[in-house]
């Protein structure tokens, strides 16, 4: 339960104006958003290297995902940032990150993540 306090915390106190509550699922943490998506977040540190992925869930609204993570997919290896790459509304369509992932720490990347989630909700 406490790998992802720090992080159900950003998001239910940075990103009250779109998240309704945290759910710690206990492999990843489920939040939900007030059009009735979600982002799941997961990472792992059981690995020589940190594994992670942040995938905001709109399959059931307007039929589209979008995700980052840094699992090292060669099918993406084109992608300038690789391996870390983002699925842009459907999973075969990926390409840099929309913000800056240099130097990332995960705290970061939610919050980079959530910034963009924000925008999606809100057009909704």
């Amino acid at each position: 339960m406490e790998k992802f306090a720090r992080f159900a915390r950003i998001a239910e106190t940075e990103f009250s104006d779109v998240v309704i509550s945290t759910h710690d699922l206990g492999h990843k943490l489920r939040i939900y958003l007030k059009d009735k998506s979600f982002v799941d977040f997961f990472f792992t540190t059981k690995l020589k290297k940190l594994r992670f992925a942040i995938h905001l869930e709109r399959g059931h609204l307007d039929k589209t995902i979008y995700r980052i993570d840094n699992v090292p997919d060669l099918k993406w290896k084109k992608v300038e940032t690789f391996p870390i790459h983002f699925h842009s509304r459907k999973y075969n369509k990926v390409k840099a990150p929309l913000f800056k992932v240099e130097d990332f720490d995960l705290e970061t990347m939610l919050r980079r993540f959530l910034t963009f989630t924000r925008s999606k909700v809100i057009k909704t």
